[in-house]
């Protein structure tokens, strides 16, 4: 069946067959199709498309696709790959709808979380299909995820020492039942972002040469650590959601998450690993790397940013269409 190029589209006689597969859009008597339509149905041999007056083979029509259009590759081989898994999906602008919505990406794109989060917030059921360089796609479900844990916490009065990079107690209950810093030796060790949260919420006092006063420790900690206190933000967040907060530098991650620990003798899966990104620019093989990895020890990857004064999270995970 032959076809011709007009302007941005591929026009052919109406057919009810093409159609009926769900490709086109009908105009009288003419079938307009997207030009990944239209590359897709010359690459299953159900059309020839022609122009200037001779058939365009598959590599020159790809490249007039590509020079209306220079996202074009990313475009096809997720409609082709989603085709040819028998998704019946159209393409509108630079997304695949269907059931899901799909957004493809190219591999070397970089991408900012707030960016996504703005695009999720328009669909249900959001899918990246991020393209790699040997034209095979890889599927992210995205969630905007409200995260609410069930941990309480009454704790009495305790005291700590300011050590190099840490605070140090021999208070033991704090680690055994609420599962804060890491015990050794009858010693606990506790984190900046946990000694900081406990000194704000009145129950740990701090000392260095002399008793630390929450300031006093803020621009302590912020000098030894980058980002504390960004760091220190979502950390706390997480804890007024009720979570039990704990480093997920095993996981390349910020922190990971449980809903609840009454003992670490019975310590329960952390569910979530938390990653500290707000608006930089992050390259898709790094968030396919988060996502793998959260996946492999049975997690899922969430993203934090801020937005508007609030701290908002994104989840991505790796799915099969």
């Amino acid at each position: 069946m032959e076809a011709s190029i007009e302007g941005d589209f591929v026009v052919l006689q109406h057919s009810k067959n093409i159609e009926r597969r769900g490709f086109g859009v009908k105009r009288g008597n003419r079938l307009l199709l997207h030009p990944v339509e239209a590359v897709y149905l010359v690459s299953k041999g159900k059309i020839g498309v022609r122009w200037k007056g001779r058939t365009l083979t598959f590599p020159e029509l790809f490249r007039w696709a590509v020079s209306r259009n220079p996202d074009f590759p990313s475009l096809y081989f997720a409609y082709e790959d989603l085709r040819d898994r028998g998704r019946k999906i159209k393409p509108v602008d630079r997304f695949l709808t269907g059931r899901s919505v799909f957004l493809p990406l190219s591999e070397r794109e970089k991408i900012t979380m707030p960016w996504l989060f703005e695009i999720k917030r328009n669909f249900d059921n959001f899918i990246l299909a991020v393209v790699d360089e040997e034209s095979e796609v890889t599927y992210y479900k995205v969630t905007d995820i409200e995260l609410t844990g069930k941990q309480e916490e009454k704790m009495g009065r305790l005291r700590g020492y300011f050590v190099g990079d840490r605070v140090l107690t021999d208070n033991t209950s704090i680690f055994r039942k609420y599962f804060y810093g890491t015990e050794k030796n009858g010693i606990v060790s506790l984190s900046l972002v946990e000694s900081l949260y406990l000194a704000e919420k009145g129950v740990l006092e701090i000392y260095a040469d002399k008793k630390l006063d929450v300031e006093e420790i803020k621009k302590l900690s912020a000098t030894v650590e980058d980002n504390f206190l960004r760091r220190y933000e979502v950390y706390k967040d997480l804890k007024e959601r009720g979570f039990v907060v704990k480093t997920g530098f095993k996981f390349g991650s910020d922190f990971r998450i449980y809903e609840e620990v009454r003992s670490v003798k019975d310590l329960p899966h952390s569910k979530y690993l938390v990653a500290v990104v707000d608006d930089r620019k992050m390259p898709l093989y790094e968030i396919a790397r988060a996502v793998r990895l959260a996946q492999n020890v049975r997690k899922k990857m969430v993203f934090a940013f801020g937005r508007n004064g609030e701290i908002k999270y994104i989840a991505l995970e790796r799915v099969r269409v």
